[in-house]
């Protein structure tokens, strides 16, 4: 939930003579709140992308300026507003040139200008906006769970500019730490990260937590916009040498009556990825992916599995030996059993003597008829795990 900086002052000029003086490529970012900061040493409770006001009461001349304005953008504020008078008489040059060179809004304002209306103004504004995409993500979350409901929002997501000739990209993200899905906690603290990315676009976006799921909807997107979108994702997960996201991204639906169904296809795109280790998918590249994921019925791909893999796997246990996982590992490596020696760490002959095994187990030859079945197979056991260790 975000509004830029530039929408929160569109006409603040005319309406509170506050100026901007320096850093305007900043003023795309995202603004959480309003507060007003006096002490020079930058209090702890700021949490980030706040816009500061302050009059400069209790200091004195302006040594104290340039430090202060630089602890502010270290402790994540979005901009500064001085309020020139009686303690700020003037700004600076180099607190603009830092500005400037930072990318951090720096503005002015009289000190006629009261600064309980502006603040009340802009939280208004803040307040009003959270509002307006709360009702935007409850709207399409109900129409991803019920798309039969989808002509009870329309007002709401017209309103909001989503048109229902528009085309739509729904991504769908999961974050772990390890094997614990942690989206939810991680997303908490770098949204304001991701809606800045999100707000570069003119057309109108939806980012919201679904399970433990971020979902991201976006209307009449550009391929260069999804990729900007999922790269915003890489530093929050690049933290931690043990941490992952796994993204999915649909295919264009028309109408956000669609927006079901590709979201389906992004959450089936997202398993793929996980599955495959990806950072992402798309969904039209996953290939008999979509079919297994499309099977509603799991326990269709159970019988398949246990009748394609099921000896092998009894065997196995009973052994304690891995010709399972061989055998996947050889068809991966298109019956290479050379590969299959090197990344086992042991004699091809051991391989071929294993392979023989798998043979005389499972009764069959292993032609590429056999080898594309038994590939389903795995890749089916692969859709099973993900259905007994979901991410939300």
């Amino acid at each position: 939930m975000a509004i830029s900086l530039l929408q929160l002052c569109t006409n603040a000029e005319r309406k509170y003579s506050m100026k901007l003086i320096a850093g305007s490529a900043g003023l795309e970012n995202t603004v959480r709140w309003v507060h007003m900061v006096e002490d020079s040493e930058v209090p702890d409770f700021l949490h980030g992308n706040e816009l500061i006001f302050t009059t400069g009461i209790g200091h004195t001349g302006s040594d104290w300026l340039r430090n202060f304005t630089v602890s502010l953008r270290n402790k994540g504020a979005v901009g500064l507003v001085l309020n020139i008078g009686p303690y700020i008489t003037y700004v600076p040059s180099q607190v603009i040139v830092f500005c400037e060179q930072n990318g951090f809004p720096l503005f002015t304002m009289p000190w006629e200008t009261k600064i309980i209306d502006i603040s009340y103004d802009f939280c208004r504004r803040i307040i009003a906006n959270e509002k307006k995409e709360s009702s935007v993500a409850d709207a399409f979350r109900t129409i991803i769970k019920a798309p039969e409901k989808c002509s009870d929002f329309a007002d709401v997501l017209k309103h909001s500019g989503f048109r229902t000739n528009s085309s739509y990209t729904v991504i769908a993200v999961s974050i772990f730490k390890g094997e614990k899905p942690v989206t939810e906690s991680i997303v908490r603290s770098s949204d304001m990260t991701l809606w800045r990315t999100l707000k570069h676009s003119k057309q109108p976006s939806a980012l919201f937590m679904l399970g433990n799921q971020l979902i991201a909807i976006r209307q009449n997107c550009t391929n260069e916009e999804i990729d900007n979108f999922c790269e915003s994702i890489r530093p929050i997960t690049e933290t931690e040498s043990d941490m992952r996201s796994y993204i999915g991204i649909s295919d264009r639906v028309t109408g956000y009556s669609d927006v079901s169904s590709a979201y389906k296809q992004a959450e089936a795109a997202m398993d793929t990825a996980r599955i495959k280790s990806a950072e992402r998918k798309f969904y039209s590249d996953i290939g008999v992916m979509k079919v297994l994921f499309g099977v509603t019925d799991k326990k269709i791909l159970e019988a398949f599995v246990e009748e394609t893999l099921g000896t092998l796997r009894d065997y196995d246990d009973i052994h304690d030996t891995s010709l399972c996982s061989l055998l996947r590992q050889y068809i991966e490596m298109n019956g290479s059993v050379n590969e299959a020696a090197a990344a086992a760490g042991v004699h091809r002959n051991t391989i071929n003597h294993k392979i023989k095994n798998i043979r005389e187990i499972l009764g069959t030859e292993l032609d590429d008829k056999t080898k594309n079945k038994l590939m389903l197979a795995y890749l089916s056991r692969d859709v099973l795990e993900i259905y007994k260790n979901p991410f939300s």
